[in-house]
């Protein structure tokens, strides 16, 4: 067998892997080993190392950290999918951070009452059956766009469009416009917001802007009569997301990163650095984070 063709490196895959990278790839692309077996790639760690490590040597993920590990999956699985996704691209720090955070939240939710709708096609015919005017949906193009958002469903049929708190942005900038994309179909009955956020303190901020009166605007003027903070949920994800630190391989790649981190102090420049190895081909009740069970 020639592993290094496609066709013949996908027929290696057992079936737990191949739902670990789909997984993996639909909640941002990136995983760290402890993630990986509660996924159920495998069960015991010392498998799972292997079994990552088979997945590397195959082209299917990548190392992009050394301590913790990461890993993050190539253009192979988003060709073994049929779509070309930014989950295999190069990112941030915090990109990477923010990615983490939303499996841990899965890890999490995924033990509720809720079905997680990840494929895109599926969210949007999800949101067809309980939105009145598809034409509301939030729209890239001419063509309806939730690619980065989680859809949950729960047993009542009330949907809840997810955003996870992007680790180094503004609360107030990102409850802004996830109100803006999706007030237009907000309802009494059918429709929900949930924030997952990483920390108490990052907890406590979207709480205090739910009693933002521009942000109840937003309901207001598409003719919701309800308290923002009955409108959005906020959970606090348990499970600590690791500080990443990018996996250098070369000399070069590490004085490219001491270049920009001098540039950085010099200026005062807080836009952060992108530090993740270029690819080769290769898923309100406010008092809800308190509660076991979430949702």
């Amino acid at each position: 067998m020639n592993i290094f063709r496609f066709r013949d490196r996908v027929g290696v895959l057992d079936e737990r892997s191949q739902h670990f990278l789909q997984t993996v790839a639909w909640l941002g692309g990136y995983a760290t080993p402890e993630q990986a077996q509660e996924l159920g790639i495998r069960n015991s760690v010392t498998r799972v190392h292997v079994q990552l490590n088979d997945l590397a040597s195959w082209g299917f993920i990548k190392p992009v950290s050394a301590y913790p590990a990461i890993y993050q999956i190539t253009k192979s699985v988003t060709r073994l999918m049929g779509a070309d996704w930014s989950a295999r691209r190069e990112h941030t720090l915090d990109t990477i951070r923010t990615r983490l955070l939303t499996v841990n939240f899965y890890l999490e939710a995924i033990r509720w009452p809720v079905e997680f709708v990840l494929d895109h096609k599926q969210k949007i015919s999800k949101l067809w059956q309980v939105v009145a005017e598809p034409a509301l949906l939030p729209y890239r193009g001419s063509k309806p766009y939730l690619w980065q958002d989680l859809v949950l469903q729960r047993p009542s049929g009330e949907v809840v469009f997810t955003m996870v708190d992007y680790f180094g942005r503004h609360p107030y900038r990102q409850l802004y416009r996830h109100l803006k994309r999706f007030a237009p179909i907000l309802g009494p009955d059918h429709l929900r917001l949930m924030i997952v956020v990483s920390s108490e303190h990052r907890e406590q901020i979207f709480r205090r802007k739910l009693h933002n009166a521009r942000l109840q605007r937003l309901l207001e003027q598409q003719g919701l009569d309800l308290p923002l903070r009955d409108m959005v949920t906020i959970y606090r994800v348990r499970r600590a997301v690791p500080v990443v630190r990018p996996l250098i391989t070369n000399r070069q790649q590490l004085r490219e990163l001491r270049a920009r981190g001098l540039a950085n102090r010099s200026t005062g420049d807080s836009q952060q650095t992108r530090h993740v190895i270029p690819n080769s081909d290769t898923h309100t009740n406010t008092n809800i984070s308190s509660e076991e069970g979430g949702v």
